[in-house]
């Protein structure tokens, strides 16, 4: 357990002074005094935060109000806003429970010159593989709201690929049992399984997309707070995006094809089941007739059927005929 995942009151702050080591702040009423010193620098998480910890962040941060309500809406859109001396950046991670259950976690980030806030909302994601990539990455990547920002963007970003590869997994999975001989209540669960693939990709996407374009006024350099030494670094979280993204839509065109594929293997089905039907009505019809027509002519029989072979012959047997007449007929136009 990290310093920003040990639970207390009031959130999580680390301070980092100079070169000097990171080390916990108690008391959140001394940030706005410790801001003043340039080369301090503060990073300060909130996991659903109090009225009072928004309050307290508002005054010590000096936030507009504005931000800090997206910051803590839920459902808010992936996106990225200047205000007066910070950037605010909501960023949607994504995890997989079970194995399958799809969940997003909403980070809001405030950068601003030389602090960091995170707010986390519910689900809460696990913030520990950010601050063990931002130590390693010293020497490399500044300690500062730069290098922090980076390396935020740049753990969500890499959590994308995990899941877009467990999904496509599950599309192969699909695959594999699409033309496996099932009952009825198997091809629903294969039809349902579809559906919340396709639902899960919506989503997925829905996370994934406005990431891209939250990248572009970095790359561009609208985003001021930020030194430019570190485009390149942002460069590669982009380029990481859009291959999420290419894997993304290719998921979606194969579960559309698998949709259609299953929609049309449950109607080649029905079409089969409708001519086995319709082949057993017609080979019926002319026994019916036959039986139909030596029924109706009753007197007729008992006067010139005379004898059990002439009933064989002419009742059975033409029925018989008419029976082997038929499946010759089917069988000559493949209908079988």
């Amino acid at each position: 357990m990290t310093q920003l995942d040990r639970p207390s009151s009031g959130g999580r702050c680390l301070l980092f002074t100079g070169q000097d080591a990171a080390r916990e702040l108690e008391d959140k009423s001394q940030i706005s005094d410790l801001l003043e010193n340039r080369e301090t620098f503060v990073w300060l998480d909130l996991a659903l935060p109090t009225h009072e910890e928004l309050a307290l962040l508002q005054e010590e941060f000096k936030l507009h109000p504005l931000a800090i309500e997206d910051a803590t809406a839920p459902h808010e859109r992936p996106k990225i806003e200047a205000y007066e001396g910070f950037w605010l950046a909501i960023v949607h991670a994504v995890t997989l429970e079970a194995g399958r259950k799809l969940v997003t976690h909403e980070i809001a980030i405030f950068a601003g010159d030389n602090f960091v806030v995170t707010i986390r909302s519910a689900p809460l994601w696990p913030i520990a593989e950010i601050e063990r990539r931002w130590q390693s990455h010293w020497g490399t990547v500044p300690r500062d709201s730069t290098g922090l920002l980076y390396t935020i963007l740049d753990t969500v970003v890499d959590g994308y690929q995990p899941v877009a590869t467990a999904l496509d997994d599950q599309i192969v999975d699909l695959e594999t049992h699409l033309f496996e001989p099932n009952s009825q209540r198997r091809e629903s669960l294969i039809l349902r399984r579809i559906f919340n693939l396709k639902r899960d990709l919506a989503t997925f996407r829905r996370a994934v997309s406005p990431v891209r374009e939250m990248l572009q006024p970095v790359l561009r350099g609208d985003v001021k707070p930020l030194s430019g030494n570190m485009l390149a670094y942002f460069r590669d979280v982009y380029d990481h995006v859009l291959r999420v993204m290419e894997t993304i839509d290719s998921a979606r065109d194969l579960v559309n094809g698998t949709l259609d594929i299953h929609l049309s293997s449950m109607a080649h089905k029905q079409s089969e089941a409708s001519k086995q039907l319709t082949i057993i009505a017609t080979i019926f019809l002319p026994l019916t007739y036959i039986t139909g027509f030596f029924g109706q002519n009753f007197g007729w029989m008992v006067g010139y059927i005379t004898s059990p072979q002439i009933f064989w012959f002419l009742g059975v047997g033409g029925q018989i005929v008419a029976l082997i007449g038929l499946l010759a007929y089917f069988r000559y136009k493949r209908w079988f």
